[in-house]
């Protein structure tokens, strides 16, 4: 083997913002934008990293004091993605330095969007997406064949990993569907987490829209904890109703009727908790694509912590949803044609050095 393809969804969280990082539950998508990983054998010895979104191609690689480090490229460009490797090599009980002897490719472009001159990120869970398809790619790579593992036991296993990574507090929702793809119920407990799969009620149709906006997760869920230590009466209050919202939710995933209704009731809550707040979760283009649903009868609300990003309408009527399409351009939006991704994160395909022939 001289080579193999990963390859892990993003994600469109539908319910339970915010309140999912205190154990509440979140319903959350699996979307068929994927994130894909190349891991091969360094020709020369020489491993080397290209990640294009990160704006690098062919750097050689490094170990520094424990800390990922590419030639030419400025610690602090490689974010994340310079954390999960060597995190990922210690996890699987192997010496960091090993990857020196991998080129390593991170495609992530189908999570971003041209805009400007300029390709931004959607919110679509990259971070997670990436996190996922180089768990299973370097585990299989020096562990052998962690393709067949259950998701529920590839969460456990890299979800205190992506956190500390991340160095931010994260429900890991995201991660649960890069790992499970499909629609799915999600509820994080310390450091554990449970993603159960779900149907995704037939009746009810959906388009994602972006708002030509990219959010900072991390500043908002920052100001969310500072909100809470501030005003912890009133945060209990808007925080317990959002909960019971998400909670009905979740028990009622499969009624498009009643899903409907949480995700409005839902988007009000998100309006509730940004004015406490002092945020605007519900930026200008959210709360006049808001408006548009409305007059179209059609339901309408952000998804993630807000700040612009991504929002989804939902209607049971495809009529009213084709009607809220046609004017989502106006009012600054960008529909997106997303769909459930059936499968998480997994191998793509392997090549056998010998004779170059692929096998799945």
């Amino acid at each position: 083997m001289n080579a193999i393809e990963v390859s892990a969804p993003g994600k469109l969280l539908l319910i339970g913002e915010y309140v999912v990082l205190d154990g509440a539950p979140a319903l959350v998508m699996a979307v068929d934008r994927r994130v894909d990983v190349r891991i091969g054998q360094a020709d020369d010895g020489a491993g080397r990293l290209t990640a294009p979104q990160l704006g690098i191609r062919q750097a050689e690689m490094r170990i520094e004091d424990g800390q990922l480090r590419c030639g030419g490229v400025r610690p602090g460009a490689l974010g994340l993605t310079g954390r999960l490797i060597p995190a990922i090599m210690r996890a699987l009980g192997r010496a960091p330095e090993e990857v020196e002897t991998l080129d390593i490719e991170i495609d992530s472009g189908a999570l971003f969007e041209s805009h400007a001159g300029a390709s931004v990120k959607l919110g679509l869970g990259s971070s997670a997406a990436v996190c996922a398809a180089l768990a299973v790619g370097l585990g299989d790579w020096f562990a052998g064949s962690m393709d067949e593992a259950y998701a529920g036991d590839r969460l456990d296993r890299w979800l205190p990993v992506y956190r500390r990574a991340l160095g931010a507090r994260a429900s890991g929702a995201d991660l649960g569907a890069a790992f499970f793809g499909g629609f799915n119920l999600f509820r994080s407990a310390g450091d554990r987490a449970e993603c159960k799969p779900v149907a995704w009620p037939e009746t009810l149709c959906w388009r994602a829209v972006w708002t030509r906006e990219a959010a900072q997760t991390t500043d908002f869920v920052g100001a969310f904890d500072a909100w809470k230590r501030r005003d912890p009466s009133g945060a209990a209050g808007i925080l317990t109703r959002a909960g019971e919202i998400a909670q009905h939710a979740s028990a009622n995933a499969d009624n498009g009727r009643a899903l409907l209704e949480a995700c409005r009731a839902y988007a009000g809550a998100m309006e509730e908790l940004g004015r406490a707040m002092g945020l605007d979760i519900m930026t200008a283009p959210h709360r006049r694509l808001a408006d548009l649903g409305r007059q179209c009868g059609v339901v309408y609300k952000s998804c993630g912590a807000g700040g612009g990003d991504l929002g989804i309408a939902l209607a049971s009527d495809p009529d009213r949803l084709r009607a809220f399409e046609t004017g989502v351009s106006d009012r600054g939006g960008v529909p997106l044609n997303l769909a459930i991704s059936k499968s998480g994160a997994g191998r793509a395909r392997r090549r056998v050095s010998e004779t170059g022939k692929e096998i799945q």
